[in-house]
């Protein structure tokens, strides 16, 4: 009886321990993919006419497919990391703080996704005829266009996330000097539509993540 009631302690403490550890960890192994996909050859330049969007589809189908599968796991490692960081800071943040982290999230999780599936989904699947791979390329200078409108989307999810989350973690004990470059992180990220905001949220992240990890037990 002694034995059984320990074994169901044990699990009943490191289910816990678990749902902390995870979504940081998913935040970290989001920014790492993310990295290694924006310096794949599919992402860097994909091409500004359809003949150059043709070959680079032609040369670079492997990168792209790698791009596609990191789209599919971002969706999971986002949400799990807005999930964690939600449940973490629910009884910390004010109402509308709370709010907003999770909507922002959502936006987030949903369109960072979405725009990775724009960019890289047609050079994946484009045709072996040349002509009807022209087409395509042509149609997909159009899709590039949505897509960086879809990232700059994800950009403004990530600040609405943020800034509020940033002032909820000040409350939390996280120094104050963090608290506020996570603020100003946070600001920087509804710059996305031209691409400089993206390393402040991928840091925002990375940061956001280490600081939960470490703080796994407070």
């Amino acid at each position: 009886m002694t034995t059984a009631t320990h074994s169901i302690a044990g699990v009943a403490s490191a289910r816990p321990t678990r749902a902390k550890v995870l979504p940081p960890l998913a935040g970290i192994a989001l920014v790492v993919g993310l990295v290694v996909a924006l310096n794949s050859p599919a992402v860097e330049d994909a091409g500004n006419t359809p003949a150059e969007v043709v070959a680079t589809a032609s040369d670079h189908h492997t990168w792209a497919i790698v791009g596609m599968v990191f789209g599919l796991a971002a969706v999971a490692l986002a949400g799990a990391f807005v999930a964690g960081l939600h449940a973490r800071l629910q009884h910390l943040a004010k109402s509308g703080e709370s709010s907003l982290i999770l909507v922002g999230g959502i936006v987030f999780t949903v369109c960072f996704p979405l725009a990775l599936f724009l960019f890289q989904a047609p050079l994946v699947d484009m045709p072996a005829d040349h002509a009807r791979a022209l087409v395509e390329a042509e149609a997909y200078l159009s899709y590039d266009d949505a897509a960086w409108v879809m990232f700059a989307a994800a950009g403004l999810g990530a600040a609405l996330m943020a800034i509020p989350a940033s002032l909820a973690a000040i409350r939390a004990g996280v120094p104050t000097w963090l608290g506020w470059l996570g603020v100003l992180a946070g600001v920087l990220s509804a710059g996305t539509i031209v691409f400089f905001g993206m390393f402040a949220w991928m840091a925002w992240i990375l940061v956001a993540s280490i600081v939960l990890l470490v703080a796994r037990d407070a």
